[in-house]
This record gives C-alpha cells, structure tokens and sequence, in this order.
C-alpha cells in the first residue's frame, strides 16, 4: 500500500478552488457597474444639454422676436416719411410703440433667463456649467438692454457690444459641452444658434 497522505491535505486544495471563480464574479460586476455609471452618467449629460439648449432656443426666439418687432417699426419710420407723415406724429407714435417691445422683451426674455438657470446640473458636469454661466451672460446683456431701451427708446438705434460680445463668448462654451455621441441633435441645434445672419441669433442690434 502505498502511504496516506496528511489527513486534510486534500480537503484544503478543493476548499480553495471557489476562491477564482469569486473573483471573477466580482471583478465582472464591479466592471458592469462602472460601465451602468458611465452609460448612465451620459445620458444625464445629454439630459441636460437638450434642457439647455431647448431653454435658450425659447431665449434667442424671444429676442428674435424684439428684432422683426422694431424692424417693422423702423420700416414704418421710412414710409411714413416718405408718404408726408409729420415728423412729431410719426416720432410720437413710433416711440411709443418701441417702448412697449422693449417691456414685451424685457418679460419674454427675462423668463427665458430664469428658466436657463433653474436648470439642474450636476457639479462634476463642469463643461455644461460653464455653458449655462456663458449663455447666461448673454440673457442678462439682453435683459439690461430691454430695460434702456423702455426708459428711452433711442438705446434701439445705438450700438449694443456687451450683447454682441456676451454671445459670441458663449459659442465656444456650449460647443465644449457637447457629449461626443450625443442625443437630442443637440450638436446641430447649438451650431444652429450661432449661425451668422439668423436674426433670432445672430446677435446683432437693429
């Protein structure tokens, strides 16, 4: 016969086998779980970017909106010389009247602004922050631009850079942001923004 071998031996070799597989079975979820982090985190980055974007869409609609009002009103200005109208009924009139878009502006505009910065981002999305901050920026530029302009409606006919400079600076900070795949067309929608001549983005001042 030939010789026992230590009693337990055997017993300690099969009681380890288990330890591998535990550690794969770990090691797999823990890389599932970073994975469902990082899908998940994506997602609420471009969760957000759509809440952005769509926010200051309404915002660049509502100052689209100031622009054709007091393009009309200039329009009528030309007519109305043109056709003989006195200069103190036309002047009275128009005044009037582009005051009154001033103070449609301000409310519309000023809304957009609020709704822009109540939009929740979570701390670590740095890049999505910054865009919020820049385009922010640009709103209240507008906004105080509204509020001349209501007090005396001749701010509409004078140059307005801190508006012109406000949106330019945003640009870059939204295309920042921007997810590397992302949903929603928002890649798109923010170029969109910033093409030159739309009136309702273009930044410039009539």
């Amino acid at each position: 016969m030939g010789a026992r071998p230590p009693i337990g031996e055997n017993a300690g070799v099969k009681r380890n086998t288990w330890i591998p597989l535990v550690a794969g079975a770990v090691a797999f979820l823990i890389t599932l779980g970073i994975g469902g982090a990082v899908g998940t985190d994506w997602l609420a980055r471009n969760i957000e970017m759509d809440r952005l974007v769509t926010a200051i869409e309404a915002s660049e609609a509502s100052m689209g909106t100031v622009q054709e009002r007091t393009a009309v009103v200039f329009d009528r200005l030309d007519v109305d010389d043109l056709e003989g109208t006195t200069a103190d009924a036309q002047s009275e009139a128009a005044t009037a009247e582009l005051a009154r878009i001033a103070v449609d502006g301000a409310d519309s505009i000023g809304a957009a602004g609020r709704e822009i910065a109540a939009i929740n981002i979570l701390p670590w999305h740095t890049k999505i922050k910054a865009a919020q901050e820049a385009y922010l920026l640009h709103n209240y530029a507008w906004q105080a631009y509204m509020q001349a302009a209501a007090e005396d409606p001749v701010a509409f006919t004078v140059d307005q850079p801190l508006v012109n400079q406000t949106f330019q600076d945003a640009q870059e900070p939204l295309e920042d942001a921007i997810s590397i795949v992302g949903l929603l067309d928002v890649e798109a929608r923010v170029a969109n923004i910033f093409i030159d001549g739309a009136p309702q983005s273009s930044g410039e001042i009539i």
